[in-house]
């Protein structure tokens, strides 16, 4: 039956995979047909399963595959990812140590083939990745299911509870749950699971390895099109609806901060061109990172990052960062707002950053970040952040602070997991 109802969804939604230009060739994967050389490649030794849904997954996972391969050498990390931004990051992030692969779709034949073609010793997935077939084949071949930096947000709580008497059974198949907190874990129990097998281990996203860079500053600055003079806005991983925003507040402070440039980093890069366009209709020209090939902007110039991975050389570089998704038009949420904390930047964020609502509140209360309830208060936002130097500078130094103190989920995680 369950089948049923996926074929249902995947023949109604496979046209606005086509539109949306999210159809990729690593779907003949996502039904279990691997190329020879990856069946060769899975067969050959011990697997542990780790599986990330898109690019916030997979730079979370970062400390805890890296912990995994310490942990258990003589085993291979095999990485599921389902997106293809999320696929680029992890090939770039990994190389040659993991062998990252597309994720399955939850029909029970296929994920019978995965599971005979990974033949896993475990099952590690990130955050609220529930999926009824894939946890009963698991659990049938008697292989560990381990959730990491578990989590269940208000809105799909909501959900989740009105379908509590479908969701027991595959949540009672988690061998483990490492949940975020004691909200999640009381949760997840009341959704079904074995207190037994839940634990607080924090919120992995404390832990993300920011990668290291070879450049200083000033290179960092050459590479992105600025001059060593300019402050530089960041708008990072955007929704549609947030750049007119962003567009409007930047055209409201070029008089008073010449110096001042901005970035635009959409959430999903294949939406560049497209915010190349907002940028226009503000009077400005907005210029794509992968054509600008070291150039030096002009002061009409809004750089729009159109490739993953930039992000963590962009915070390194910003005078102050948005987060983005974070103003609820008509997407909310909100995105990661660690990742530029740690580097000591102030942060602004929009009223709806749900989805890390026990990170706002470490932030919020120790003063670290700065949140406005309307869009058309970011431009204020970013005036004040700017007129005052030691409130910037101390909206950084409280921000790092918060990062640091909250690390070691990704310690508790593997100490609690035993393969």
């Amino acid at each position: 039956m369950l089948d049923i109802l996926y074929y249902i969804y995947f023949v109604v939604y496979l046209p606005v995979l086509v539109l949306r230009g999210k159809w990729h060739g690593g779907f003949a994967e996502r039904f279990g047909f691997f190329p020879k050389t990856l069946e060769t490649a899975l067969s050959s030794g011990e697997n542990i399963w780790v599986h990330a849904v898109s690019v916030g997954e997979v730079a979370l996972l970062d400390g805890l595959i890296k912990g995994l391969l310490a942990k258990y050498p003589g085993r291979k990390i095999v990485l599921s990812v389902t997106t293809v931004t999320g696929h680029e990051l992890a090939l770039k992030r990994y190389g040659a140590a993991v062998r990252v692969i597309w994720s399955p779709l939850d029909l029970s034949w296929v994920v019978a083939r995965f599971v005979r073609r990974i033949r896993p010793v475990a099952y590690i997935v990130a955050e609220t990745e529930l999926w009824p077939n894939l946890f009963s084949c698991l659990s049938a071949g008697r292989v560990p299911i381990v959730v990491v930096n578990g989590r269940i947000s208000d809105e799909a709580y909501s959900r989740y509870r009105m379908a509590r008497w479908f969701l027991k059974k595959t949540v009672l198949q988690a061998s483990l749950l490492c949940v975020q907190s004691k909200l999640d874990a009381q949760r997840f129990i009341a959704l079904g699971a074995d207190p037994t097998r839940v634990t607080i281990a924090g919120n992995l996203k404390f832990d993300l390895v920011l990668p290291g860079s070879v450049m200083d500053e000033l290179e960092a600055k050459r590479v992105f099109g600025f001059s060593a003079t300019k402050q530089i806005f960041v708008a990072a991983s955007t929704h549609p609806g947030e750049e007119q925003v962003v567009c409007e507040a930047f055209a409201s402070l070029r008089s008073e901060f010449s110096e001042l440039r901005l970035v635009i980093v959409p959430r999903h890069p294949q939406r560049a061109a497209e915010v190349a366009g907002i940028v226009g209709q503000h009077h400005l020209k907005g210029r794509l990172f992968t054509v600008l090939h070291g150039a030096i902007l002009g002061d009409d110039d809004v750089l729009v990052v159109d490739a993953v991975g930039h992000l963590v050389d962009l915070y390194r570089i910003a005078d102050v960062v948005f987060i983005g998704k974070s103003l609820g038009i008509p997407r909310r949420g909100g995105q990661n707002p660690i990742e530029p904390a740690a580097f000591g930047k102030p942060v602004i964020v929009g009223p709806h950053m749900e989805n890390f609502r026990d990170v706002m509140r470490v932030f919020r209360e120790a003063g670290a970040v700065v949140e406005i309830s309307r869009a058309d208060q970011l431009a204020g936002a970013v005036r004040d952040i700017l007129n005052q130097p030691q409130r910037r500078a101390g909206l950084g130094v409280r921000a790092k602070v918060v990062v640091d103190q909250n690390r070691g989920a990704a310690q508790r995680t593997l100490d609690a997991i035993n393969l």
